[in-house]
């Protein structure tokens, strides 16, 4: 519907500042050791902060792949300095896979720095700070849309009964079909703000791992923000990932797989970042065509839920599978675990064993929901199916929400059930049983309807 005045019960504000660590910065997201070469894009943190009475809330979004410990001494600080309670503030990582590792690889033994650590709480703290500063009367517009062609399944049935992620384009013709659709949906929220630039937050799900290498990238989500403020003069863009644990870039029946790079060529590094940037054109394209016809939403109030979920453990106790685990562990650090017959699922399988040695029963996690107006948000930490996306959005009490995952922690895969019948790298690496889906999905809508 077309705009049309409200009475304004609601301030919005925006800060930004930059995470992009040095060269030689370790690489997150591989079961192999990377370390910065040079830079292709800058990574941000950006903040938006609500103010309607006296209970503001904080959306934070990080050009990195997951959200560690670090995260907590954020929302301790924004929250003691700014009046906002800790649970009321959303901290959601990009899972650039060519960002700085943000807590220590046991499968490369890569480790973080400390002082990289340090900057990225004071950077995020400093956004938030300018945000809250920031403030200005602001309306909400709602819209979905849908960006194709862009995202699939990652997970596929093999003709030999085998399930299969990533399979290789050279091996297409063994591929009997993929397991489930991509969730196409592409939701956007335009906060328009009286003499400011207005704020458009924009959710899609898929994996950022478009670019690979040695290079560090905000991948496309960073591009979607940065074609969007160039084709939108005064916006301001922010991605908040959605469910996207089975899903990525790459059609393996029709199009060549992106390069993985490991001694960098120039013309490379150029290849696989405009396929990133084709994806951010594809999503701003979609939003030009529907952000002047928007929703308005009620402006009024904001709130917040936070639901505690138990997520059963993972655990192998049974001797032979450790002494395997730990065998497959050593020829994976070998660098020889390929030569012995060992796949990709295989030595996520026994990392993820060895890793849950020492695991309590239950892993204990939230789901955090905002209210802001008409709009509502909720997110959990971790990697969760596009599937736990759909039951979310199908049992939500709100008509115009966003899911996000990365949120305010990082716990791995959150498979949907079926898959650990079928087997793959995402379910061999969750630290979770089966049954995990409908508790993870569960406790999101429970966070949603306290919200109510």
């Amino acid at each position: 519907m077309e705009e049309t005045a409200k009475t304004t019960a609601l301030l919005c504000g925006f800060g930004k500042r930059e995470i992009t660590p040095p060269i030689g910065t370790s690489i997150a997201g591989y079961f192999r050791a990377r370390y910065a070469k040079g830079v292709i894009d800058p990574l941000f943190v950006r903040a938006a902060f609500f103010q309607s009475g006296e209970k503001p809330v904080l959306i934070l979004t990080m050009d990195i792949i997951g959200i560690g410990p670090w995260s907590e001494r954020i929302r301790e600080k924004v929250g003691k300095n700014f009046d906002v309670d800790p649970n009321a503030i959303l901290i959601i990582g990009t899972h650039t896979h060519t960002g700085p590792l943000h807590t220590p690889s046991p499968s490369t033994g890569m480790t973080v720095d400390p002082a990289y650590i340090d900057f990225l709480v004071e950077q995020a703290y400093c956004a938030a700070g300018e945000a809250s500063v920031d403030l200005k009367p602001a309306r909400l517009f709602y819209t979905e849309t849908e960006a194709k062609g862009i995202s699939f399944v990652r997970r596929y049935r093999m003709k030999d009964g085998t399930y299969m992620t990533n399979p290789n384009p050279s091996i297409s013709d063994q591929i009997d079909s993929p397991v489930g659709t991509p969730n196409e949906a592409l939701r956007i929220l335009k906060i328009r703000r009286e003499g400011a630039d207005d704020i458009y937050m924009v959710n899609y799900g898929t994996h950022a791992d478009t670019i690979g290498g040695e290079y560090i990238s905000a991948d496309w989500p960073g591009f979607v923000c940065s074609i969007l403020e160039a084709a939108i003069p005064g916006s301001r863009g922010m991605f908040l990932l959605g469910p996207e644990g089975d899903a990525n870039h790459f059609n393996p029946y029709k199009e060549k797989r992106g390069k993985v790079i490991s001694e960098k060529r120039d013309e490379d590094v150029k290849e696989t970042a405009a396929h990133a940037r084709y994806m951010g054109r594809v999503i701003v394209g979609e939003l030009l065509k529907v952000c002047d016809h928007m929703e308005e939403l009620s402006n009024e109030g904001v709130d917040f839920a936070v639901k505690e979920m138990r997520l059963p453990s993972n655990k192998t106790t049974d001797p032979a599978e450790l002494e395997e685990a730990a065998k497959i562990r050593e020829l994976h650090l070998a660098g020889k675990a390929k030569e012995a017959g060992y796949g990709q699922a295989q030595v996520a399988k026994s990392f993820r064993i060895l890793r849950m040695m020492e695991a309590p029963p239950y892993f204990s996690h939230n789901a955090y929901a905002l209210r802001i107006g008409g709009f509502a948000i909720v997110g959990g930490p971790g990697e969760p199916f596009t599937e736990l996306g759909r039951r979310i959005y199908a049992a939500s009490p709100f008509p115009h929400a966003m899911v996000t995952c990365m949120t305010n922690g990082s716990c791995g895969y959150v498979p949907a059930g079926s898959a650990y019948e079928e087997g793959g790298y995402e379910a061999n690496n969750s630290n979770y049983l089966k049954g995990t889906d409908d508790v993870y999905v569960q406790t999101a809508i429970d966070a949603l309807n306290a919200l109510k």
